[in-house]
């Protein structure tokens, strides 16, 4: 894969900063430390504001998280195609701007039906943020994409437990204005560092030599079999995010113990990922893959008679191991396998395969779990895992990376 290429031209700034200087990973990480953080502070608290605040259904609830799901989806093509064909840095801010401005607009007018509204827009700006961060990480780590996006994972992990819990801490204290309010501090820190630090430029497509540029992305059998992997692990991976929590309730287990598992998720996230990329450092990005999903899949049965916590902990590790194989080594793929140009619609493609597979997950386990279809749920998940992983494995074996 080519060097990407700088533009000589500088891009516009306000004066009283100083010159832009090469954009490095720390600044990307932080970035991505802070946002990560942000978001997580939102989503957690999101249906128990509906319900209970705002006296919504669980059915309009759902529907509220599904619809901020597809726009979050929608917002990461456009994040992908502005990347490419337009500008990263301004794209960057304007991502920014709207995130900040529905933090603002919620911690002013949070009643139904306007904070749904906010919501959107809040999740619009994210969405952009997500494809748009991982566009300039791709740009920038191409010489050892394998060892950024491990890095990426571990913040990704860090952010979310700091996010949930100072946003779960806040809201229980200061209702949704206090939570909303350092959202606000948060998206203020990030616009500052973006303006400082982001503000390399790249070229768009444009002005590529016409002998050396496409106009669109193509996407290969390979490139969509990923997606279809993406989408499916992450629809799966919202399970534990939604009817997990009553089914071990409903086993005699607690929401403290619930809880915990999210807990030893993070941590050995955050102590093994850099371990598990050193081990497998010599692996191709096919194995890697292939190998993570199956030991996520196969997480998967021993669900169905699962009913003691002991239980329920080694699984959530041996599904940890898989999700710290697949989860930055499907992104690095991408990153690989597309074209130097078209790195942000690449990412885009990644974080909109995420967010389908999150819209669609709550919808899927609710109607088997409505039905008491446990084994059908589990089982259908596995297979289907187990399929696509296939499908990737033996499509991937003409690229050798």
């Amino acid at each position: 894969m080519d060097t990407p290429v700088e533009d000589k031209k500088p891009v516009r700034r306000p004066p009283f900063f100083p010159k832009p200087k090469k954009l490095k990973a720390f600044y990307i990480y932080l970035e991505y430390l802070i946002g990560n953080a942000a978001s997580a502070m939102t989503w957690p608290v999101t249906s128990l504001y509906l319900h209970n605040y705002l006296h919504q259904s669980f059915f309009v609830t759902g529907i509220v998280l599904m619809f901020g799901s597809i726009v979050s989806m929608v917002a990461s093509w456009a994040a992908g195609l502005m990347f490419d064909h337009w500008r990263p840095y301004h794209s960057f801010l304007i991502s920014l701007f709207l995130a900040l401005f529905g933090s603002l607009m919620m911690f002013f007018f949070h009643d139904w039906p306007v904070y749904a509204i906010w919501l959107m827009l809040l999740n619009f700006g994210i969405g952009m943020f997500q494809t748009l961060i991982n566009s300039y990480g791709s740009h920038i780590a191409a010489a050892s994409p394998k060892k950024f996006f491990s890095n990426m994972a571990i913040i990704l992990n860090i952010g979310t437990v700091i996010g949930t819990f100072f946003g779960t801490w806040i809201f229980d204290k200061l209702n949704i204005q206090g939570m909303m309010f350092l959202g606000i501090i948060f998206y203020l820190l990030m616009l500052v560092i973006a303006i400082i630090f982001f503000c390399i430029k790249i070229r768009p497509i444009a002005e590529i030599p016409k002998n050396k540029r496409e106009l669109h992305l193509h996407y290969s059998h390979l490139l969509l079999a990923i997606g279809a992997l993406t989408m499916m692990t992450y629809l799966t991976y919202q399970f534990w995010e939604t009817v997990m929590g009553p089914h071990m309730v409903s086993l005699g287990m607690t929401i403290e113990q619930y809880g915990y598992l999210w807990t030893i998720n993070g941590i050995v996230i955050i102590v093994f990922q850099n371990w598990v990329t050193k081990v497998t450092s010599n692996w191709s990005l096919r194995k890697s893959v292939s190998i993570g999903t199956m030991i996520f899949a196969i997480t998967f049965p021993p669900l169905i008679w699962a009913d003691k916590f002991w239980e329920m902990v080694i699984i959530t590790i041996v599904l940890v191991i898989g999700e710290m194989l697949f989860s930055p080594g499907t992104t690095t793929w991408v990153s690989q396998i597309v074209p130097e140009q078209f790195q942000g619609q690449g990412m885009a493609f990644v974080s909109a395969a995420i967010s389908l597979g999150r819209s669609i997950g709550p919808l899927y386990a609710g109607i088997f779990m409505d039905r008491g279809w446990i084994f059908a749920l589990f089982m259908s998940s596995f297979v289907a895992l187990v399929l696509l992983d296939g499908l990737v494995f033996l499509l991937g074996k003409k690229q050798a990376i």
